[in-house]
């Protein structure tokens, strides 16, 4: 079954969408915001704090569990989580699921503990994809010699449950889907993955879901343009794809 997952991202306690993860715009109430993806039955939500990502101000969950008290759709929560106290601090606030990217690279085994604690489907590893030179390379990797295909095995051969992979130089673009290296990812994963990053139409959801894309994470689609999860979802319905309505 395909899913529709909002991609929120929070600074300053406000909902903001940028494009390349920069030149980020104010875009609403972060509360009110997940309330109505979750009348237009968004699958899940995510959510990434960016004032723990830029380490600016303290370790703050305020938004999370606001959103939490009120919201019955299953929430991912990341940015720049570091420790098992946060990541306790996190499940307590109200999460489903945990993001974790960098800390990953420095720290592979810190999986096992929190599988141990919350289950590997509690646990979505993130990969954001940068291309130099023509090749892909992770964002957060200093050194730019890790591969990103074998970090992904190395991921998900420690236990994680789930992968989100972003487009970082598509990301807020509606450029499209790079959907050859989707393919390449796809091939060498066999847990759910989530894709972010070029969205443009609905054409791009059924190009990607053709190819084996189950899982969308969409932020600029429906933060900035005409469409929301009913129409996106009542499209992938008429295309004869599996979809909850």
């Amino acid at each position: 079954m395909i899913r529709i997952i909002p991609s929120l991202l929070i600074y300053n306690n406000t909902l903001v969408k940028g494009v390349k993860f920069t030149n980020y715009k104010n875009a609403g109430n972060p509360v009110t915001t997940v309330l109505g993806y979750q009348s237009q039955k968004a699958d899940e939500i995510s959510l990434i704090n960016l004032n723990h990502y830029k380490k600016e101000g303290d370790f703050d969950l305020k938004i999370l569990k606001k959103i939490s008290k009120v919201c019955n759709t299953p929430i991912t929560f990341g940015g720049a989580v570091d420790s098992f106290t946060k990541v306790s601090q996190i499940f307590s606030s109200g999460a489903d699921k945990v993001y974790i990217s960098k800390y990953f690279y420095k720290n592979i085994k810190f999986i096992d503990k929190i599988s141990s604690h919350y289950g590997s489907q509690s646990i979505v590893g993130g990969i954001n994809l940068v291309k130099i030179d023509k090749d892909y390379k992770l964002l957060e990797d200093e050194t730019k010699k890790i591969n990103p295909i074998e970090h992904e095995k190395k991921l998900i051969d420690n236990g994680v449950g789930e992968i989100k992979i972003t487009f970082v130089d598509l990301e807020g673009t509606g450029q499209g889907f790079d959907l050859n290296y989707i393919g390449k990812i796809l091939n060498n994963c066999n847990i759910p993955t989530i894709f972010e990053g070029g969205i443009g139409n609905l054409l791009d959801f059924k190009k990607a879901a053709d190819i084996g894309v189950n899982s969308f994470s969409v932020g600029t689609f429906i933060t900035f343009k005409d469409y929301n999860i009913i129409k996106i979802k009542q499209y992938l319905k008429n295309e004869g794809l599996n979809i909850r309505l």
